[in-house]
């Protein structure tokens, strides 16, 4: 009897150390497959996050070129329309306080000449979502109440003097926007307005 519930013990404890080895085998197993695949997955994601990473950083070097080109029309437009303004507002002074006919055509000649390019310009910008000024910058107005002071040959000269200097600075722009805008439609518009610039200067 002693030795039937010996071997008895001894039997369920062989089944339970089998049992036990192998659940372990098996959790074993199961443990090395799911960590390879949990590895697996993980270089995946890696490599998607690197890709989106990539994509993403493209997408931004996009955006910001665009905004660096924009910014570059758009600051273009908005000194082309103080140009417009300045040469407009002294155009009527030379009107009325220069002393020589020539003086006074040329005066005219700027009046008509801006008023048509800042029409021309007003509804470019508003293609492109740029709002230009529309009052008179300091520099404007320093330099009508310079050209104010002054009378008859005196007002020539310092006229004439401006319209030099200033379209001498608006030809460069103008030609380096040329080469450099990548708008066709601000590219067009600095192109038609240089010949008129040239003949000003």
């Amino acid at each position: 009897m002693k030795t039937e519930i010996i071997f008895k013990i001894h039997t369920i404890i062989l089944f339970t150390v089998i049992g036990i080895t192998g659940f372990i085998s098996c959790t074993g197993n199961g443990s090395s497959s799911d960590t390879k695949s949990m590895d697996s997955m993980s270089s995946t994601n890696n490599t998607m996050s690197t890709a989106t990473s990539e994509n993403e950083q493209n997408a931004r070097i996009k955006n910001d070129t665009a905004e660096i080109k924009s910014g570059f029309d758009a600051a273009f437009m908005i000194k082309v329309a103080e140009i417009n303004m300045e040469e407009i507002k002294l155009g009527k002074l030379a009107q009325q306080k220069g002393s020589m006919p020539h003086v006074k055509e040329l005066g005219k000649m700027m009046v008509t000449d801006h008023t048509k390019a800042m029409a021309n310009l007003t509804a470019l910008a508003k293609t492109k979502m740029v709002n230009l000024p529309t009052t008179e910058s300091d520099e404007i107005m320093d330099a009508y109440k310079t050209l104010s002071s002054k009378t008859g040959k005196d007002f020539d000269k310092a006229y004439s003097n401006m319209m030099v200097k200033g379209h001498e600075e608006a030809i460069a722009l103008f030609e380096t926007t040329v080469m450099d805008t990548k708008d066709a439609d601000v590219k067009t518009m600095a192109n038609k307005m240089l010949p008129a610039l040239k003949t000003h200067l």
